[in-house]
């Protein structure tokens, strides 16, 4: 009989040792609030289910007594307050900018966040309009940078209006 010896391939592709990239990815987000919702859910349903059992209790000792129908705690009765509650937001609500004053508007501006750029707004005067960013407002004073990066400061009893320049659809 014919002796077979392990040949190695007869095509051979080299192909580098490559390892799995070391990257820690993110699999789970969770944040301060969330966890903060959570615990107020669970405390709501300890609370619901504390409710339930009183609720159990007082039915086995009314009964006798036949007074089911005076109960205070029906669910169709409930104010409407305390759904209101549960429903709260975390976040505050900001008034619309069309529904700003001049002086709230000019402080959304200044307060708006540095990682986003800045919104190019037109500021309205009796003599003029503005084009550009607001970069500084003390109050009395407004700086305008304008988009070939020179600056106008005009007061702020001058100004009619501050339109924010938004993507045109």
């Amino acid at each position: 009989m014919s002796e077979k010896k392990s040949k190695g391939p007869l095509l051979y592709i080299h192909q580098p040792f490559a390892r799995t990239p070391a990257t820690n990815m993110q699999d789970i987000y969770t944040s301060r609030l969330e966890e903060e919702e959570m615990v107020e859910k669970e405390m709501l349903l300890e609370a619901e289910s504390k409710k339930k059992i009183s609720l159990l209790k007082k039915e086995i000792v009314q009964e006798p007594i036949g007074t089911e129908g005076s109960r205070s705690d029906n669910p169709a009765t409930k104010s409407p307050t305390s759904i209101q509650e549960r429903q709260r937001s975390p976040f505050n609500r900001v008034k619309p900018f069309k529904e700003m004053d001049i002086k709230e508007r000019l402080n959304y501006l200044i307060n708006y966040p540095k990682v986003l750029p800045p919104p190019p707004c037109v500021f309205i005067t009796e003599e003029k309009n503005y084009q550009g960013y607001l970069t500084v407002y003390d109050g009395d004073e407004v700086t305008i940078r304008f988009h070939d990066q020179s600056t106008n400061t005009v007061p702020v009893h001058a100004l009619k209006g501050v339109i924010l320049i938004g993507i045109k659809k």
